[in-house]
């Protein structure tokens, strides 16, 4: 089980660098990368209210927003921030070289998260091995940005 969840995770992972060159293209025709960043989220925004409208019942479970934290409104400000940076870094960075240095900050604030278990999550401390993974990470980082000689 754990991984054909691992297969899917890494086939919904190979869509970030689409994403973000999609965005980057719309964002070249329509020469404004804020309102491309808006149109990627507006069109998310609907893929996800017609879900929900299937789903049904969303108007009940929308009352339970008064039960969240105000922390917990702002992961759409780091989507929106994950989404303008990438229109903006992908032409200049490419999309292996943005890729890499957005999974290395992934690992780095994931380890912290699992650790401390900060935000709900089952702690898991930071292991050797653990550490181990994200150094090589960071070290393939790295070498993608390293220039051929």
């Amino acid at each position: 089980m754990i991984y054909m969840l691992l297969v899917i995770s890494v086939l919904i992972g190979m869509l970030m660098p689409i994403q973000a060159s999609i965005n980057a293209e719309l964002t070249r025709i329509l020469q404004n990368p804020f309102l491309g960043a808006f149109i990627s989220f507006f069109m998310g925004s609907l893929a996800l209210f017609i879900v929900c409208l299937i789903q049904g019942n969303f108007l009940i479970d929308l009352k339970r927003l008064t039960l969240a934290s105000p922390y917990q409104f702002i992961g759409g400000l780091f989507g929106a921030l994950f989404v303008g940076s990438s229109i903006i870094l992908i032409p200049k960075l490419g999309a292996t070289t943005l890729m890499a240095a957005f999974v290395t900050g992934q690992l780095l604030m994931s380890l912290a998260i699992d650790h401390y278990g900060w935000f709900g999550i089952t702690t898991q401390p930071i292991s050797l091995q653990r550490l181990f993974g994200v150094i090589l990470l960071f070290t393939g980082l790295l070498l993608i940005v390293k220039k051929a000689a």
